[in-house]
């Protein structure tokens, strides 16, 4: 704009001189003429010398030359007259052809029409240029002027526009430089400023999604470590396993082996497993593999588990497993080998081992049936015989002898039982009962056993219950009584002074219709040695060596009723401290019967069982002891009842056949034909509609097998040699009540 200001402005000072020069020329031209025709008409050369002199000097006129008719200069001044004279100028130029600064006219001289000459003058124009030339350096100099101070301000007001958006541009520059966090800009009200506002919201989203892929990033590195870890560790492990991997991808190329299953398929260092596919690696393996068809089958049909017999002894189990991933999508298969040739041998020998533990178990479960039965059916007679005695006339001394026979016989038996009921226990063949009695009767039941012999000690026996005591509970009776005979039996054993007591708590709550009662056996006698107490529930046991000098006993009591109470669900545990006696205590959790239907009876010594005798019925006893025979005839006869003998089984279906019978007492093992088969074929030969005829096993086979044999075979009720009296005739009386 600057530029066509100054332009403008020569243009038009340009056309201003030039109308000025052409108007000074106008004016001038027709002075000079008129001042020059006179002279010139009179050829007064030296007048229109003098005219041209004086008119140069005065008017700025570069030169003035005067041409007459005839073409020769009449006067000149300024220029030669021998030179050239210029033409005149068709248009003012302030630089000639020539180069002057000058502006070439030319007028024709006349009078009356008449042409006298002509001047030729030149104007100066070296004013106007110098004007000129002073104008166009003002102006340039105001322009330049202009145009730096433009330039300046409009950098001050660049720099102070553009401010923020250089603060945004060194920003982007140090994000392009890697800084992807840079410092914030200012912010404003402007659009600049909202871009300011809009590229620090970015920066911070771009912050925290760097933070977000850098945590990303470090979670994925620590995740492919950990991947690489497992990875290493698999490979490891699998590389130290035993069992051969192959592994298969979907393509069916082999993937990768373990050492195992080269190891297993004996497959040499330089051949190559892994890409080749798996059907060829398979028939490679199949060379080495008898009967590999149904091997090949089995490959075919996928199977989870198959086993085969190589032509080197050997035997491989595989394993097969489809290999999907977490979308159930198929990514290959995976086969397991496994040499498994010695854990099929030590099979072989563990099933071997079995079979020979379990003959020797039966051999031992057969060893003491046997010796529990023959040794039962002599003690049977012992006692039985003994009893008899007892009740004869004899004097004081035939008594005492007598007596210790039958306690001698009755340890005897205690021995026998304990053997019997540890064998049983240690097999896992014991099973508790659960039937309704009477607590209150099954303790009076042990004290009255065994009154005497605290009685013959000077030692108080006695039985005390805290709380309320049900009438009746449901369980094992048996087990129960035992367990507190043995409690007791030991007590009075190892107790010289003062009491055994059997203590019962029965402050327990009832819950659901059970209620927990715990049992106690004191005794003030030699108690037990801490370091000893840990050791007294051992089979073939006691606190001390001497104790079995002292005391006698073989050391299982305690094991056996320690083994019964855990069967009970309990504990049986100890207090003691040497000297001062011991407890033995254990609780067990009973059901609660409301009633008592059938009271239990206190059972009778042998004589006051015999005293109540009475005549109710035919009894066939069958057995082949001579000496069981006539105890048994002595003991029915005194009780009342009419007794008819057999041998043995053969016997007994005679005797069945032949004469009608109330009941009937039957040994199991006997000549010719035991009680088993004979009871099966009485129960063949009766005849339905009619009674059925009682049949109790009376024999020295004890154990709960034989019980659960005779009522196979039909038998009724099972009592165990050697037997009391008053058990037996309760049991007999129970089936001929019933009967009659």
């Amino acid at each position: 704009m600057l530029t066509l200001l100054v332009t403008n402005s020569l243009r038009l000072l340009r056309d201003y001189m030039a109308e000025q020069v052409e108007r000074q020329a106008a004016q001038i031209g027709p002075v000079l003429i008129a001042a020059l025709v006179a002279p010139l008409a009179q050829r007064d050369y030296a007048t229109v010398q003098a005219v041209l002199d004086e008119s140069r000097a005065e008017h700025g006129i570069d030169y003035l030359v005067v041409v007459d008719a005839g073409g020769k200069t009449a006067a000149s001044s300024g220029w030669g007259r021998d030179t050239q004279l210029p033409e005149a100028d068709a248009r003012f130029e302030l630089i000639g052809q020539d180069g002057l600064a000058r502006y070439d006219v030319v007028r024709p001289v006349t009078l009356a029409g008449q042409k006298l000459g002509t001047l030729h003058f030149g104007l100066d124009l070296a004013q106007i240029v110098a004007a000129r030339r002073a104008l166009l350096t003002q102006g340039v100099v105001i322009a330049v002027g202009e145009l730096m101070m433009s330039i300046g301000l409009l950098t001050l007001l660049g720099y102070w526009l553009t401010r923020h958006l250089a603060a945004l541009t060194r920003a982007s520059e140090a994000v392009a430089a890697g800084n992807l966090t840079p410092a914030p800009v200012a912010e404003g009200d402007d659009d600049i400023g909202r871009l300011g506002a809009a590229f620090n919201a970015m920066s911070r989203a771009v912050s925290e999604r760097i933070g977000d892929l850098t945590d990303a990033r470090d979670a994925q590195s620590k995740l492919i470590a950990a991947v690489e870890q497992e990875h290493a560790r698999m490979l490891s492990l699998l590389a130290a396993m035993d069992i051969g991997v192959l592994l298969v991808d979907p393509a069916q190329l082999v993937v990768y082996e373990n050492p195992a299953y080269r190891r297993i398929w004996r497959i040499a260092g330089d051949a190559t497993v892994v890409g080749r596919s798996w059907a060829e690696v398979f028939a490679a393996a199949g060379v080495g593999v008898r009967n590999a068809e149904p091997w090949r089958q089995s490959l075919a049909a996928a199977n989870e588990q198959f086993e085969m017999m190589l032509d080197d002894e050997r035997i491989v189990s595989q394993r097969f497993h489809a290999v999907n991933d977490l979308a159930g999508q198929p990514l290959g298969r995976l086969w397991l080998f496994e040499d498994v040739t010695e854990d099929r041998r030590l099979a072989q020998q563990l099933l071997a081992a079995k079979e020979a533990a379990e003959a020797g178990q039966r051999a031992k479960a057969m060893f003491l049936a046997t010796m529990s039965h023959e040794i039962r059916t002599p003690m049977n007679g012992i006692i039985g015989m003994t009893d008899l005695a007892l009740m004869t006339e004899l004097n004081d001394e035939q008594s005492e002898y007598l007596r210790w026979v039958k306690s001698s016989a009755e340890s005897l038996l205690t021995v026998l039982n304990d053997v019997l009921d540890f064998s049983k226990i240690d097999a896992g063949r014991l099973e508790m009962e659960l039937v309704p009695f009477a607590p209150q009767d099954l303790l009076d039941e042990i004290t009255g056993i065994y009154s005497s012999i605290a009685a013959q000690k000077g030692l108080v026996l006695d039985w005390r219950v805290t709380g309320n005591l049900p009438q009746r509970l449901v369980g094992d009776p048996a087990r129960l009584r035992q367990v507190l005979t043995n409690l007791v039996s030991n007590a009075l054993k190892f107790t010289e002074h003062g009491s055994v007591s059997i203590s019962v708590n029965a402050e327990g709550i009832p819950t659901n219709g059970r209620q927990w009662i715990g049992f106690a056996v004191t005794d003030t006698g030699i108690g037990i040695a801490q370091d000893k107490l840990d050791h007294i529930f051992s089979p073939f046991s006691q606190a001390d060596s001497s104790t079995t000098r002292r005391f006698g006993g073989t050391g299982l009591g305690l094991a056996i009723a320690a083994r019964l109470v855990q069967l009970m669900g309990s504990q049986l545990a100890v207090d003691s401290e040497p000297g001062r006696g011991s407890t033995f205590h254990f609780g067990v959790i009973f059901s609660i019967v409301e009633a008592n239907p059938n009271p239990v009876a206190t059972p009778l010594p042998v004589a006051a069982a015999i005293a109540e005798a009475r005549p109710v019925g035919r009894i066939l006893l069958v057995e082949d002891t001579p000496v069981n025979q006539r105890l048994g005839q002595a003991l029915l006869g005194k009780r009342g009842y009419q007794v008819s003998l057999a041998a043995d089984g053969l016997e007994a279906l005679a005797a069945f056949d032949r004469e009608r019978f109330d009941l009937i007492l039957m040994d199991m093992q006997m000549p010719n034909m035991d009680g088993l088969e004979a009871t099966r074929r009485i129960r063949a030969r009766e005849v339905a509609g009619e009674r059925r005829i009682p049949i109790i096993a009376l024999t020295a086979n004890a154990m709960q097998s034989d019980r659960d044999l005779c009522q196979a075979a039909g038998m009724d009720d099972f009592v165990a040699k050697p037997f009391r009296a008053d058990e037996m005739f309760a049991v007999i009386e129970k089936y001929l009540t019933a009967a009659g």
